[in-house]
């Protein structure tokens, strides 16, 4: 436990109000939470509001003062920045002047750079026709493509295999840069990891937003969010978009 009360900045997931709460451990921040918006303790957890990775008593020593925390109980779930989107677009069926004009003002009130960024995106993003899945629904998106790419989906699990696939000529062609008692260890692994690329398709749900939840790396909207692991690069982008 600290000796010095940590003070952090929280929220409910369903609660537009945001609260500053002063602890020295996460159970206390966690009680002293539950008790603000009433909500059971049982079954409650903390995560930080930009990328939704849960707070323990180890890690909570580590964030710094006035961190953004999310209170979730039993059954909620928070991805960070992007599960912010999702609600944002989530409102509107189709963009429209009012869409455009709210996230506008966000932007302009806004002043941490991540989200100032993530405006940005949704901006860049929100007067196109991310919606749209085939080509009859959105041609603009597939200008310049081959014409038997006939859906977005389609096209990005097309796209996401040739990458794997680019990656793995790659190491393919290092054999002759290993020494020579280590280049069968090498071959083999290599083997291995072409067999079982091949047998998953190399990966290509990971691009497809039709894909079940636990194949791929967006969401059903197609929304992608950038895991830099230092987390320096906070950004989302749709591959729905041209």
């Amino acid at each position: 436990m600290l000796q010095k009360p940590k003070t952090v900045k929280l929220r409910a997931l369903r609660s537009p109000r945001k609260f500053g709460v002063a602890g020295r451990s996460c159970r206390e921040v966690l009680r002293k939470g539950c008790l603000r918006f009433q909500l059971p303790e049982r079954g409650s957890r903390l995560c930080l509001y930009e990328d939704g990775t849960e707070l323990t008593e180890d890690y909570f020593p580590s964030i710094p003062d006035d961190t953004e925390l999310v209170l979730l109980t039993s059954g909620q779930a928070w991805q960070g920045y992007v599960s912010d989107i999702r609600r944002f677009l989530s409102a509107f069926h189709e963009p429209h002047a009012g869409l455009i004009q709210a996230a506008q003002q966000l932007l302009c009130d806004e002043q941490a750079p991540q989200r100032q960024r993530l405006l940005a995106d949704l901006l860049h993003n929100v007067s196109q026709n991310i919606a749209a899945e085939t080509r009859a629904e959105d041609p603009p998106w597939f200008e310049g493509l081959e014409s038997r790419f006939q859906s977005k989906s389609g096209y990005l699990r097309y796209s996401c295999e040739s990458r794997i696939r680019s990656y793995l000529r790659e190491v393919s062609s290092y054999p002759s840069m290993v020494g020579a008692e280590a280049q069968e260890e090498f071959l083999r692994v290599l083997d291995s990891m072409c067999q079982k690329l091949r047998s998953v398709q190399y990966n290509g749900s990971y691009f497809d937003r039709g894909a079940k939840g636990g194949s791929r790396l967006c969401t059903p909207e197609g929304w992608f969010s950038c895991q830099h692991r230092k987390k320096t690069c906070h950004h989302s982008y749709t591959g729905g978009s041209n």
